[in-house]
């Protein structure tokens, strides 16, 4: 096992560890969570990016060659955007929201150890600038999901005449609405830069017509929902809680198109062995 795989199996085990340790603060209703659990986290996202830079280390640029790394970057930048986010806002019960994504995708990341190759395509700066601003728009709108999601169930709770005992873990709607719309201006301006650079690079290197690539198409639509959003924001036309549960619709197209259509798009897929190359 090479040690950038060993790295990223001792990070998922202290993100779970993290994630165990959370649990008990949130249910407890304590306002911070314990320096257990924060260390936990904290060292697991260490060794996490110890993992990405000895793969870097070992290829000569930046470490996102197929699924399995392109998962490992977005959860570090996700748990990375975590502690940013805690930091700023003080939320316990944050961890129960984003934890258990980037542990399972850390996960599968880990466990496709061995699976990558080489293209030389992933040498051109414009296609990592590309994939660069790809992901860290995807971090932007997993915020803005988590943001949506929290406002939705406190709104909820909210209007029932008694609320349950989660009620009380939740912030409040001011600060998920503040959250959601600093996630939001960070994701689509992100995705915007990542879908020009990725049109430049592909008018320049692919042949034929690469316009109608699934992964091109499921990106366009995906950006469209969250330019909605983000229209209807700054024009006040929508509520709270339709902006919220098009935010929640939003991610899923996001993981539709950043884990279902990248198994199996010909010219835009991860593995060269489904046809077409990246």
């Amino acid at each position: 096992m090479n040690a950038d795989a060993v790295l990223l199996w001792l990070a998922v085990g202290l993100y779970g560890l993290g994630l165990a340790l959370t649990v008990p603060s949130v249910a407890r209703r304590r306002p911070l969570l314990s320096p257990s659990a924060l260390g936990a986290l904290g060292l697991g996202l260490g060794f996490h990016a110890a993992s990405l830079a000895a793969q870097a280390a070992g290829i000569h640029r930046l470490p996102i060659t197929d699924v399995r790394s392109a998962l490992s970057s977005f959860t570090f930048l996700a748990t990375l955007a975590f502690f940013l986010v805690y930091l700023r806002y003080r939320i316990a019960s944050l961890g129960l929201f984003m934890l258990p994504l980037v542990l399972l995708l850390t996960l599968l990341s880990a466990l496709r150890a061995g699976s990558s190759f080489e293209s030389p395509a992933f040498r051109n700066r414009w296609l990592l600038v590309h994939i660069a601003s790809i992901l860290l728009g995807y971090v932007g709108f997993f915020l803005t999901f988590v943001a949506a999601l929290m406002y939705l169930i406190k709104s909820r709770e909210l209007k029932s005449k008694n609320p349950r005992a989660f009620y009380f873990r939740l912030p409040a709607l001011e600060v998920c609405d503040h959250l959601y719309y600093r996630s939001l201006v960070l994701g689509l301006p992100s995705l915007s830069l990542g879908i020009l650079t990725g049109f430049v690079w592909a008018s320049r290197t692919w042949k034929g017509p690469w316009e109608l690539d699934p992964k091109i198409l499921a990106s366009i639509v995906t950006w469209l929902i969250y330019l909605v959003l983000f229209a209807t924001r700054l024009s006040g036309n929508w509520g709270g809680r339709r902006s919220a549960a098009l935010a929640i619709f939003g991610f899923v197209a996001v993981l539709v198109t950043f884990l279902g259509i990248s198994m199996w798009s010909g010219l835009h897929g991860y593995f060269p062995n489904l046809g077409g190359g990246n």
